[in-house]
């Protein structure tokens, strides 16, 4: 049974992981880490790639025929990359990662374009596509057909697997470009949740009967090795460049990152960069059986592409980095599912077994032997065949049944003394098990009533506020505000009696001594949740996240207070009228415009101790709903004079 409990136990860790992106996020950042280390002695990943720039310096320069600055590229007659078209005649492969998808600010710029880009005749363009409905002109539509008949890779010839794009999306170039073009891709890619791109896209299926389109740096390959669309698809999951073959795993190239920017110190490489009024004036020579992409470099472009070594990657310097990984770098692969499996068997069952066969001492450590052990067989993998693993199924896998078993071996040394804590921890708060521990008695109380402070605290608006965040915000920010909360509670010392979603039930008086000013330490409680939550506020105004308010009502009277529930679980709580109406002193607060309300009994009480530091301001008689009499209500805020 033992066993059982131990392999079900670590299935559920490995599982939650995984369903909480825990298993994801340690695989990226673990893959990373290996990636960075590699990247230090990765050697000259793009020799023979050149990026022309369209930086900073371009931007400021003047252009020689005019005189005039060269300013933003919308600005730009397209004559000046005909001009440059002419200085890259001896590259071998030229990619635009620029789109032209409209006309040009002069017709003959845009004739002399489509004139150099035919007389190179190894011009790669990029198109993209439009997410979202739209209407399409029949001269919309010629144009997705050419781009289609030009780019296309016969659907017979598709490996199953790619990832989907619709035709009626395509946003093509110029059709007079289109015809000049050696080449045509795609220029969308695909970033994991955290905004990293560690993959590549290099085809894109229009569906079961349509195209196989590819992608702009695939197609730039393609022209530079000489090697035909209909050719690039030899088997399903397989590319080949000439005599390459790059599988592919769920239609996506998996990428050794070697690229950063020439400014960013560690490891990697930067790519060649010429800026683009230099290579306006460069010797033809100096682009010599080069592969070129023209893009943007310059501050302030929207083309970022954050890669592992570098988060504020350029586009083009990510599309050279596609190039070396399509060209160059040893191919890239995750292990198979049936290697990875095997892995998270020998992690979950030689701890299981070791447990079973020796103390827990010497099977903690041979449990820890055989974990290095399987992650030393992982680093083979990924050195020597660039296969990688999933590192969270051996690591959080040993790790899990060997704290598991481990635990488990110890409660059955301890079953009394654990089993006590383990079933008073699971439903009574920290001070009352300390309190438990120092008198059982306490544990074994069937109920009592006594007179005690209760608060209720409400975030107003919360549904809305749900509904108009992203849940990762909502989890932060509410993260932060419990957090907070819990402190106001603990610091006078109030039991925190539970969490209603964002709501706060706090109880002053049970475990205190008899003569305990329980009404003062809620009011000084509840100033003091309000004073940290505009502490909060001016912290998260700071990051743009939104402003919180809420509503704080506090009642004192009888409440039953006791071990409350079921069988099968339990909980350390108050009962009674004085409960309810602390929580609907709460709700009243948005209809008084106050974020404090005090009923007059605990307001008296509090006063005592309070009066010099505290002011109680009285707000009438209200009444609350189920209750036979209104309630005289104040709210508080502390003097002027008070520290």
């Amino acid at each position: 049974m033992r066993d059982v409990i131990g392999l079900l136990g670590t299935l559920a860790l490995l599982a939650l992981s995984y369903a909480f992106g825990i298993s994801e996020g340690l695989n990226r950042w673990l893959t990373d880490q290996h990636w960075r280390y590699a990247a230090k002695a990765v050697g000259e990943p793009f020799a023979g790639i050149t990026i022309v720039a369209i930086d900073d310096k371009t931007l400021a320069s003047r252009d020689p025929a005019t005189g005039k600055r060269f300013g933003r590229t919308g600005d730009w007659s397209r004559e000046r990359y005909a001009q440059l078209l002419e200085r890259l005649g001896r590259a071998r492969a030229v990619g635009l990662d620029i789109l032209f998808l409209d006309d040009g600010r002069d017709t003959a710029g845009d004739a002399a374009f489509a004139a150099a880009v035919a007389r190179h005749g190894r011009v790669v363009l990029a198109f993209s596509q439009f997410v979202g409905d739209r209407s399409l002109t029949r001269e919309d539509q010629q144009h997705i057909a050419t781009l289609l008949g030009r780019a296309g890779i016969p659907a017979e010839t598709a490996a199953s697997g790619l990832q989907l794009i619709r035709e009626d999306w395509l946003q093509p170039p110029l059709p007079a470009l289109m015809q000049a073009s050696a080449g045509l891709g795609l220029v969308e890619v695909s970033a994991d949740v955290d905004g990293v791109h560690r993959h590549a896209v290099p085809l894109w299926s229009c569906g079961a009967r349509g195209p196989v389109l590819p992608s702009f740096s695939l197609s730039v390959a393609c022209v530079a090795t000489g090697t035909a669309n209909s050719a690039l698809l030899p088997s399903p999951g397989v590319i080949a460049l000439g005599q390459r073959r790059l599988p592919l795993s769920g239609g996506q190239l998996w990428l050794q990152p070697v690229a950063r920017r020439p400014t960013v110190p560690g490891p990697g490489r930067p790519v060649r960069l010429v800026s683009f009024c230099d290579a306006l004036r460069a010797d033809p020579e100096a682009f010599r059986d080069q592969i070129v992409l023209v893009g943007e470099t310059a501050t302030g472009t929207g083309d970022i592409r954050p890669n592992p070594l570098d988060a504020g990657l350029r586009g083009v310097e990510f599309n050279a980095e596609v190039l070396a990984n399509l060209l160059r770098l040893p191919p890239v692969r995750p292990l198979p599912a049936g290697p990875n499996l095997l892995l998270m068997l020998l992690a979950l069952g030689l701890p299981l077994w070791l447990f079973r066969a020796a103390s827990p001492r010497l099977a903690t450590g041979l449990s820890a032997l055989a974990g290095l052990v399987l992650w030393a067989l992982m680093e083979v993998m990924f050195w020597a065949a660039r296969l990688v693993p999933a590192w969270s199924l051996v690591l959080v896998g040993t790790m899990g049944a060997t704290l598991i078993m481990g635990l488990m071996r110890l409660a059955e040394e301890e079953r009394a003394k654990r089993q006590i804590r383990r079933s008073f921890s699971m439903y009574v708060a920290p001070e009352v098990v300390a309190l438990i521990a120092e008198d059982p008695a306490i544990a074994n109380q069937e109920g009592v009533r006594q007179n005690m402070a209760v608060l209720f605290s409400d975030v107003r608006g919360f549904t809305s506020y749900c509904e108009q965040n992203p849940p990762e915000l909502v989890v932060a920010q509410m993260r932060e505000y419990l957090s907070e909360m819990t402190l106001s509670v603990d610091n006078y010392q109030g039991v925190l009696d539970k969490f209603v979603g964002d709501a706060v039930m706090a109880l002053y008086g049970p475990f205190l001594e008899p003569d305990a000013d329980c009404c003062a330490l809620a009011v000084a409680s509840a100033l003091d949740m309000l004073a940290r939550l505009d502490s909060l506020n001016a912290r998260w105004a700071e990051r743009g996240w939104p402003e919180l308010k809420i509503g704080v009502g506090i009642h004192y009277g009888a409440a039953i207070l006791g071990n409350i529930g079921s069988e099968r679980k339990m909980q350390y709580t108050a009962l009674g009228d004085t409960v309810n109406t602390a929580a609907r002193l709460e709700s009243m607060t948005k209809e008084l415009h106050v974020p404090l309300l005090v009923s007059d009994g605990a307001r008296a009480l509090a006063e005592r101790v309070l009066g010099q530091l505290i002011e109680f301001g009285p707000l009438g008689q209200i009444t609350v709903r189920n209750r036979a009499t209104p309630v005289t209500v104040f709210t508080a805020v502390r003097r002027e004079s008070a520290s």
